[in-house]
């Protein structure tokens, strides 16, 4: 039945992705398309432990996924586009056969296993094209998979594995790596509060000589494998974050209404769901598995138990580091991770628990196999209906613009991975997806790089850009090394919207710093002309519950030009070296920029 189900699931997406000309996502801050280019950052020989988009920075889009799919890519010889498609089949097979193995050690039951996967790694969520999900579907059972076996039996070799998986969180994804090392502290330390309880100190000195063996193999993996990407923030850049990465983008934690209202909304989802029947379901079995793991003390309830409390800390930990230290780990993706795990984990043991209760094997296997039909179909029916009301599904049966197809071709013949390119915030974001070439400045939330002075970047830009000190505009080309500018006819209209009166209406990705008196003071010296406004940072996250700041815009008075926005001291020094046009019209132009 896995095999038909593994069929099914490849069947199904292979018939939708074959038909996609373009990611299923937007080109002007789509995620996809960030992953695209930390994909082609690796196919071009770029460093896949370094920053895709920007020189001298950290992965934005942690590169476990990045690395495995660029690899696929080689293997296949396909371009970074079709090898991240056809890698979601990989993914999509493999996360089964994950998934099943390791409920199959904890459960010792195929039926709860079969189920288990199913509503683990569901077909409605593919394709997967990004780091987060494949987090989730590969990197989390194995998680839970080796953290078990660690628990269940004390073999060294349990944990090695675990050590591996562990050190491969840490390039997989950041929440998934600090959630992953609270759940394994928190196991440690009810292993040694049982050891106190039953002799105090001896009893510790016990648990130590029982398990140092076994800690220093899982550190002697783990810990080599993690500073492959915290070696840098930890040691050359000690974790000095220049600006506010956490609360830009997300829920602001630090407000008690938020934190109040995700604990609320976290217990209707998962115990009292009533949006579907499917989600009532859902609940139902959710607490009946509650009430078995309370009743039963095997390993698998003793196991389920402590996931749900450390994950429940993992989760909620906000509570104690917002007010103490003014961050949190970003609950929300701790629980997609975590708490989402554990409530499978103890929905499966209401599910054995039902099983055990129909005794007989014809009743076992009529209530077993109608639900995984039941689950299948439904699992089935959600992957038509995403499918046939996503728009960005719709949008990828067309094909990437033509410019930029010509514009990708003409960088991979004629620049280097690491060649800057400076332009607008949207567009430099679309370069670096389609090429993997890195940029000045980028969106702010994909470049997801809290270590990179990004308020720096944007200011600096502005004033080579639309400055009037010409020896000062040199200089910061020659410190960010900018061998290009890109300008296209979307270039205004992606920082600032204009009615036919030339009047402004709205605003989208400026340049923007967060209100400084230094900074006021340099965009003065080199007139640059700007605004202040309280706002949001990210232009996507416009919600009540995300947090405004005081913060500085690069005003769009100082567009000189819509072919050539920048001042025309900048003119000297560029070569228009590519371009694009329609009907006699050029609507994209790469320059050179030449510097002695």
């Amino acid at each position: 039945m896995l095999i038909f189900y593994i069929l099914l699931g490849l069947f199904l997406q292979y018939s939708e992705i074959s038909g996609f000309q373009t990611l299923p996502s937007p080109i002007y801050g789509g995620d996809y398309y960030y992953q695209m280019g930390s994909v082609n950052h690796i196919l071009s020989g770029g460093n896949p432990f370094e920053s895709s988009s920007m020189v001298g920075g950290i992965p934005g889009y942690l590169p476990l996924y990045g690395i495995l799919c660029a690899g696929f890519c080689k293997l296949f010889s396909l371009d970074a586009f079709n090898g991240m498609i056809y890698f979601s089949l990989v993914i999509f097979a493999l996360s089964s056969l994950i998934w099943f193995n390791a409920f199959k050690k904890i459960f010792k039951n195929e039926w709860v296993s079969l189920i288990g996967t199913v509503l683990a790694n569901g077909i409605s969520i593919y394709p997967i094209l990004k780091y987060t999900p494949f987090t989730k579907q590969i990197m989390i059972p194995l998680f839970i998979l080796a953290l078990y076996l660690t628990v269940s039996d004390k073999k060294p070799i349990n944990y090695v594995f675990l050590g591996i998986i562990y050190g491969l969180l840490a390039i997989s994804h950041t929440v998934a790596f600090v959630g992953a090392t609270l759940i394994i502290t928190t196991f440690i330390i009810y292993e040694m509060c049982k050891k106190y309880n039953s002799d105090k100190i001896n009893g510790l000195k016990e648990y130590f000589n029982e398990n140092w063996k076994n800690l220093g193999i899982f550190a002697l993996f783990g810990i080599p494998l993690s500073m492959l990407y915290w070696y840098k923030p930890l040691f050359i850049l000690q974790l000095f974050r220049p600006y506010d990465r956490i609360h830009m983008d997300t829920s602001d934690f630090g407000m008690i209404n938020v934190q109040i209202k995700f604990v609320m909304d976290t217990i209707v989802t998962y115990l009292f769901d009533i949006s579907s029947i499917f989600g009532i379901f859902s609940s139902i079995v959710l607490i009946g598995g509650i009430i078995s793991i309370i009743k039963f003390n095997d390993n698998k309830s003793r196991f389920s138990k402590l996931f749900a409390i450390s994950s429940v800390l993992a989760t909620f930990c906000y509570i104690v580091t917002e007010p103490l230290m003014s961050m949190n780990f970003i609950p929300q993706y701790m629980s997609s991770f975590y708490l989402w795990a554990f409530s499978l984990l103890v929905s499966l043991c209401g599910l054995e628990y039902v099983g055990k209760l129909l005794n007989k094997n014809s009743k076992n296997m009529l209530f077993f196999g109608s639900l995984f039909l039941i689950v299948t179909a439904n699992s089935a029916y959600m992957f038509s209906d995403h499918i046939t009301t996503d728009r960005w599904i719709e949008s990828a049966r067309s094909e990437l613009p033509a410019s930029y197809v010509s514009l990708n071709n003409y960088l991979a013949d004629n620049t280097d991975i690491n060649d800057v390119i400076l332009s607008t915030k949207e567009l430099s974001f679309a370069l670096n997806g389609i090429s993997g070439r890195k940029v000045l400045v980028n969106r702010w939330a994909q470049q997801n790089d809290p270590y990179m002075n990004l308020p720096k970047r944007d200011m600096d830009a502005a004033i080579i850009l639309y400055g009037n000190d010409t020896e000062k505009k040199l200089e910061l080309i020659k410190k960010y090394n900018i061998q290009y500018l890109y300008w296209d006819n979307h270039w205004i209209d992606l920082e600032y919207q204009f009615d036919d009166n030339n009047t402004l209406i709205g605003m989208y990705d400026p340049l923007v710093a967060y209100s400084d008196d230094s900074v006021k003071t340099e965009l003065i010296e080199h007139n640059v002309s700007y605004y202040e406004m309280n706002y949001w940072v990210d232009p996507s996250q416009k919600r009540d519950d995300v947090r405004k700041y005081d913060l500085i815009y690069i005003s769009p008075d100082n567009y000189r030009s819509y072919q050539m926005p920048w001042k025309e001291d900048l003119n000297q020094y560029l070569e228009e070296v590519w371009n694009y046009s329609i009907d006699g019209q050029e609507i994209a132009v790469l320059y050179k920029i030449r510097v002695e």
